[in-house]
C-alpha cells in the first residue's frame, strides 16, 4: 500500500530557570548493557520484561549482538500493570540445530572485556543488549534462554544487574539537575534478604549536550582511546568505588543497601546529557542462614576480600580472610537526555499476516514543532501516525515493504532513515513456553 503522511505537532514548553528551556517531564532514557553467560550452558537468547509499560514506552534497541533485531510483546493479563517483553532469541536452522548462541566464557570475564561483546564475530560468553524508554516505567529485570533439553527456550539465569532510574527536577532560578538511582533487580521473597550483588559506580565528571547514540553507550576499548563509548567524550571518574546492593523486603525502602542513589548532577544549560556506569560482580561473602542477609558489606584495599570481623551463624569471622567478591557480572551504561534530542528507531522486527502487528514507536523526543513524514510502501491493513510517530495495524498479507521516515524539529534536527518490513505468510502456532528461574 503506497502511503504518505505529512504533519506538523507542537507540544507546550516550560521556560524556568532564568531562561533555560526544559520540558515538564523528562524524556526517558537509553540503558544499554554487557551481560555475561553465567548459565555454565551456552544461551540461545536474552529477554528483558519491563513492568507497568506498553510497547510505545520503548524508544531504541541494540541490534548488534548474535541475536540481531529483538521481538517486542505487551503482557496485558493484569489489569492496569501492563508488561513489555524485548526477547532475543536465535531462529533454528533447517535440521532443527539453533541458528544462533551465546559461548560459556572459557575463564572468568573482567570488566574491560565489555568491548568486545558488541562484535558479532566473537563469542567470548558475554552479549551486548539495549533498550531505550521515553518515560519513567517500573521494575526491569533480565534473563538469559536457554534449551530445555527439547528444543524450547525457557528462562535460565536472573542476572543481577540494576537498571537506572533517572529523575529530572526543576529548580527556581537554578540549573535543574537529574539523579540517578538504582535498585536491586525485581524478585520473589524468599527470605528476608534478596539476593546480594556488589556494584561499582562511574560517572562523567562533566557534559555537554551532544546526541549520545544507544549504539555509543558501550565499554570502551581500552586499545583505542578515540573509541565512541558510554562516556560521550567526557572524563570519567570512580564515584562508588564499591556498594552491596540487596533488597530487604520488610522495609519499604529496601533497608540500608536497597538502593544506590547517585549524586545530583547540574544541567546548566538545561539539556546536557548525563551518562553513567555502573560494573556489578557476584557477592562470594558469606550470608546469614536465617535472614539471608549479607554479611559483608565493606570490600577491602585488595578488591577481593571484606572488612573486619563479624559474628556469623554464632562465629566469629575475620571477614578480611574472606573473599567476598565473585566474578564480574556485567555492566550497565545508561545515558539521559533531558534536552529531548530528535531521532529514529534503528529496526522494525518482522511480522505475520492477519496478526496484530506490536503498536511500534518510531519517532524518538524531538523540540516541537516538529514534522514527520513517511514515504513509500506499508502492508496492506497497517498505518504510521505521524503525530505520534508511531507504526500499528494489522497486516493482511505477506511480503517486504520498505519505506523512508523523515523527521524534523524546531531545534534543527532533521533525520531520515530507510526501512524494511517483514511480513511473514501466516502467524506461527501458538507455542507454550515454561518459565524456568535456576
Amino acid at each position: 500500500m503506497k502511503f504518505k503522511a505529512l504533519i506538523t505537532t507542537q507540544i507546550l514548553l516550560l521556560c524556568i530557570g532564568g531562561g533555560q528551556l526544559a520540558r515538564a517531564e523528562g524524556y526517558g532514557s537509553l540503558n544499554n548493557f554487557d551481560a555475561v553467560n553465567d548459565n555454565g550452558t551456552p544461551t540461545h537468547g536474552f529477554e528483558i520484561e519491563i513492568e507497568d509499560a506498553v510497547s510505545t514506552d520503548i524508544s531504541y534497541t541494540y541490534d548488534y549482538n548474535h541475536y540481531g533485531t529483538p521481538k517486542i510483546s505487551q503482557d496485558d493479563s493484569i489489569p492496569g500493570h501492563p508488561k513489555v517483553r524485548v526477547r532475543y532469541d536465535s531462529g533454528k536452522n533447517p535440521d532443527g540445530s539453533w541458528a544462533a548462541y551465546t559461548a560459556v566464557p572459557p575463564t572468568p570475564l573482567l570488566p574491560t572485556d565489555g568491548h568486545q561483546f558488541t562484535n558479532p564475530s566473537v563469542n567470548i560468553g558475554g552479549e551486548h543488549f539495549g533498550v531505550g524508554f521515553v518515560r519513567q516505567i517500573g521494575a526491569v529485570s533480565y534473563h538469559w534462554l536457554i534449551d530445555d533439553g527439547s528444543g524450547n527456550l525457557i528462562h535460565g539465569t536472573a542476572l543481577q544487574i540494576a537498571t537506572p532510574t533517572f529523575t529530572y527536577m526543576p529548580q527556581p532560578a537554578a540549573p535543574p539537575v537529574v539523579q540517578a538511582v538504582i535498585a536491586p533487580p525485581p524478585e520473589v521473597p524468599v527470605l528476608e534478604f534478596g539476593a546480594p550483588s556488589w556494584v561499582k559506580e562511574i560517572r562523567t565528571s562533566s557534559h555537554n549536550n551532544q546526541r549520545v547514540a544507544l549504539d555509543d553507550l558501550v565499554s570502551d576499548d581500552p586499545d583505542d582511546p578515540s573509541d565512541n563509548n558510554w562516556t560521550n567524550g567526557e572524563p570519567d571518574e570512580v564515584e562508588v568505588e564499591w556498594q552491596l546492593l540487596q533488597r530487604e523486603f520488610n522495609k519499604p525502602d529496601g533497608g540500608a543497601n536497597g538502593e544506590l542513589q547517585g549524586a545530583p548532577e547540574e544541567l546548566p544549560g538545561g539539556d546536557e546529557v548525563i551518562t553513567r556506569r555502573y560494573e556489578f560482580f557476584a557477592y562470594i561473602g558469606p550470608i546469614d542462614n536465617e535472614t539471608g542477609e549479607a554479611m559483608a558489606d565493606s570490600v577491602g584495599p585488595d578488591d577481593l576480600h571484606g572488612v573486619g570481623t563479624k559474628n556469623i551463624n554464632g562465629v566469629d569471622v575475620d571477614l578480611s580472610t574472606v573473599e567476598v567478591v565473585g566474578a564480574y557480572i556485567g555492566a550497565q551504561m545508561a545515558g539521559y537526555d533531558a534536552g529531548g534530542q530528535l531521532g529514529l528507531i534503528e529496526n522494525l522486527q518482522e511480522g505475520n499476516a492477519n496478526e496484530a502487528y506490536i503498536d511500534r514507536r518510531v519517532v524518538i523526543a524531538g523540540v516541537p514543532p516538529i514534522t514527520t513524514e513517511l514515504t513509500g510502501d506499508l502492508p496492506a491493513g497497517m498505518t504510521f501516525d505521524p503525530v505520534e510517530g508511531i507504526l500499528s495495524g494489522t497486516p493482511t498479507a505477506p511480503g517486504n515493504f520498505s519505506f523512508s521516515v523523515h523527521s524534523t524539529d524546531s531545534a534543527g534536527g532533521n533525520i531520515t532513515k530507510n526501512y524494511s518490513l517483514a511480513i511473514a505468510g501466516e502467524a506461527p502456532p501458538a507455542s507454550v513456553e515454561e518459565w524456568r528461574i535456576f
